[in-house]
């Protein structure tokens, strides 16, 4: 069954409702809107959770307001009109509830995160975890849907972000004469950011960020990471399936894992300051 996203909702209440984006009508709801009024909580009862981007209060209006709407279309497909030739609008807090559903998911993004994607306390940088776990998020979905090369080529680029930022994180004296010392041993020159997931595997595994069985795994997944340069997949005859999708799942959290246990704590020496 396809997605439904925040702005799905919204473009609907804009076809269906127009007045919503500007005023609140003092008007009556006429029979003719129960249907229309039906498919916006519809959908919007069909959102993913991860993509709610509210506070407390705002979400108790979003939960108020579909149940004014929920009822109202009920009172409508009953067909029984009231003395005015309709049925008042239940406002939420003064408001048309069409135009607070509006204002409420127009904020909201189309990408979430589901609750049970990694936090990655370790990673300092906000826009930096936060693009990762949208990755992780959005990868974990794709599985769940059967989408193999989105969650593998998705899985791979996290785990590629992760271990880049391992090795190229500011850090004390220390570690920044490790790292120039794995660069040596390895033979690797020229700018990290262009190196590609094969070197960032030699790279941790050198300094210990991560475990040979985490590389090992995260050699499997590799090559179908790169899937994601167009001409590839026919060029090397290599096609996604359940079983790349989860061997890049399984390298990604092994990784995770890894960090999780050998990255500095925030307060220590090699930690940078936020």
């Amino acid at each position: 069954m396809p997605s439904v996203l925040p702005s799905d909702v919204v473009r609907m209440i804009e076809v269906s409702f127009p007045w919503a984006m500007s005023v609140n009508p003092t008007q009556m709801a006429g029979y003719a809107e129960g249907p229309r009024i039906a498919a916006v909580v519809d959908l919007a009862e069909r959102l993913p959770e991860s993509t709610l981007r509210f506070t407390a209060a705002e979400y108790r209006d979003f939960l108020w307001a579909l149940a004014n709407l929920r009822h109202l279309a009920r009172r409508l497909e009953r067909g029984v009109n009231s003395a005015g030739g309709g049925w008042p609008w239940p406002p939420v807090e003064n408001q048309n509830p069409v135009t607070r559903v509006w204002m409420l998911l127009r904020q909201c993004p189309d990408e979430g995160i589901e609750s049970s994607t990694s936090g990655l306390e370790f990673l300092w940088d906000e826009d930096l975890r936060l693009s990762i776990r949208l990755d992780i998020s959005s990868s974990e979905m794709a599985l769940n849907n059967g989408q193999w090369k989105a969650a593998t080529v998705l899985a791979g680029s996290a785990l590629e972000a992760l271990l880049l930022w391992s090795f190229t994180r500011n850090g004390s004296p220390q570690r920044r004469s490790a790292v120039q010392g794995a660069r040596k041993k390895l033979d690797l020159s020229g700018n990290p950011y262009e190196w590609g997931l094969g070197k960032y595997i030699g790279m941790t595994l050198e300094l210990g960020d991560i475990s040979e069985q985490t590389a090992k795994q995260a050699r499997l997944a590799q090559d179908f990471r790169n899937l994601i340069h167009p001409g590839r997949e026919i060029r090397n005859q290599m096609r996604c399936d359940r079983g790349t999708a989860h061997a890049a799942f399984a390298a990604l959290h092994l990784a995770i894992a890894d960090l999780e246990k050998f990255a500095p704590d925030p307060a220590s020496d090699e930690a940078p300051e936020i």
